[in-house]
């Protein structure tokens, strides 16, 4: 069984911080925390991915890949910021599904700056929902941690 990231949870939220606190801290950002998503909230399932892919990254830099953790964590807090509009919020799961992504890396790229490999992970984040799978390897670590942090939201687990 493949070793999990020794980081404890202090050291995560402090690199999610250094990473993104100036997300964390936006006006759009703690609107999250009033919109539901699955058993829990937009920023805390963000902060979840978020945590997930720390710990993603810290395992494939064992195996000798090097991910950017920033934009990583970036895009991570920034992958579901859409459903915090009203044009997206408030529709049917499925067509929700596909339109947040859009939304999402709209506002990261116009807001806050996201690099490409950062909006390519925003745009395909609901793969296999969505046809296209991300084409970077900050598309699949977000992928990846957006699907372990959903399953963590369902069970209401702690980062």
């Amino acid at each position: 069984m493949e070793e999990r990231s020794k980081a404890s949870g202090e050291e995560i939220r402090e690199r999610i911080r250094a990473a993104g606190g100036d997300i964390l801290d936006s006006e759009r950002f703690q609107r999250g925390w009033k919109i539901r998503h699955h058993n829990t909230n937009v920023a805390q399932h963000s902060l979840r991915t978020a945590a997930a892919g720390i710990r993603l990254c810290d395992m494939l830099r064992k195996k000798g890949f090097e991910p950017d953790e920033r934009e990583v964590v970036r895009a991570c807090l920034l992958h579901d910021i859409g459903m915090t509009e009203e044009t997206v919020h408030g529709k049917v799961a499925w067509k929700k599904a596909y339109e947040h992504p859009r939304e999402s890396a709209r506002i990261a790229v116009e807001e806050y700056g996201a690099t490409e490999d950062m909006k390519n992970a925003i745009l395909w984040h609901m793969w296999p929902i969505c046809v296209k799978p991300p084409g970077r390897l900050t598309g699949w670590i977000v992928v990846t941690a957006d699907k372990i942090a959903t399953s963590q939201d369902l069970r209401k687990k702690e980062i």
